[in-house]
């Protein structure tokens, strides 16, 4: 069997968001807009959807895989992300997100100067937001007293 790529890449993330899905129904929370098993389950169905309506409707153009200097960057910002899931509960919110978006910068070449500051006042919003004003809870970590 000849599949495309797309088809390939459409197999895999349809299994992929399979157990996502299986995962985010199985975490212990209520299933409403505010609680933790609700936007997970949502971005799974999503990504159900749109995997099969791409192995249902590949695209016709051809693709090819990264160049090393893409690919490098591309295996960089996985590996930070995998290390950010995994200390954002232990080290917290604010410090975790500044590190893995002053990382991100960097890996896409920002303006040096502009890095530590921006990363700091997205984290910082994004804290803001998303803690006081929408009311869903962030890790604190070490910084227990903000």
């Amino acid at each position: 069997m000849n599949l495309t790529n797309d088809r390939k890449y459409a197999i895999a993330m349809l299994i992929f968001s399979m157990v996502y899905c299986f995962s985010a129904f199985s975490l212990d929370a209520d299933f409403n807009p505010t609680q933790e098993k609700y936007y997970p389950f949502v971005l799974s169905i999503a990504m159900i959807i749109l995997s099969l309506a791409l192995l249902v409707w590949p695209s016709p153009h051809t693709t090819t895989w990264p160049k090393r200097k893409n690919l490098q960057k591309i295996g960089l910002t996985f590996c930070a992300i995998l290390v950010y899931s995994l200390v954002l509960h232990r080290v917290g919110f604010l410090i975790s997100a500044s590190i893995l978006m002053g990382i991100c910068m960097w890996v896409f070449e920002a303006n040096r100067k502009w890095i530590v500051p921006v990363s700091i006042i997205v984290a910082i919003s994004f804290y803001l937001i998303f803690d006081r004003l929408l009311g869903l809870t962030l890790p604190a970590g070490i910084l227990n007293f903000f």
